[in-house]
């Protein structure tokens, strides 16, 4: 299933990194991996830049900083974003207990052409 929701992502025009940890050359964007249930896990994942800059204000209690607000919402906005284009493939999506982006369960069944 891996593979086929990869597929579809990047059928949609999203560049999808495969598998974790991002490489050097590949900063932020979709990622797609399989977590520690096997199931299928889609996210988005700013450059490290921002992460390290929100990071350092959250560990500074400067939450209305807003390096804070920029990472909260380009996260929610992207995940959204994921979420309603794997709606549109036919997935049934989730959130994982812990961590961001959606646990993927399955697709509905893909019509076949009358014949």
């Amino acid at each position: 299933m891996l593979d086929r929701v990869w597929f579809d992502l990047t059928s949609a025009g999203i560049r999808v990194a495969l598998p974790q940890p991002l490489s050097g050359e590949y900063q932020g964007g979709a990622v797609l991996y399989l977590d520690d249930d096997r199931q299928v896990t889609v996210d988005w994942l700013t450059h490290h830049r921002l992460d390290a800059a929100s990071l350092d204000m959250v560990d500074a209690n400067r939450l209305e900083e807003e390096v804070v607000t920029r990472y909260d919402t380009i996260r929610t906005t992207m995940n959204t974003a994921l979420g309603i284009v794997l709606h549109t493939f036919g997935y049934r999506t989730s959130r994982p207990l812990f961590g961001g982006g959606f646990t993927v369960q399955h697709s509905r069944p893909t019509p076949t052409a009358a014949g």
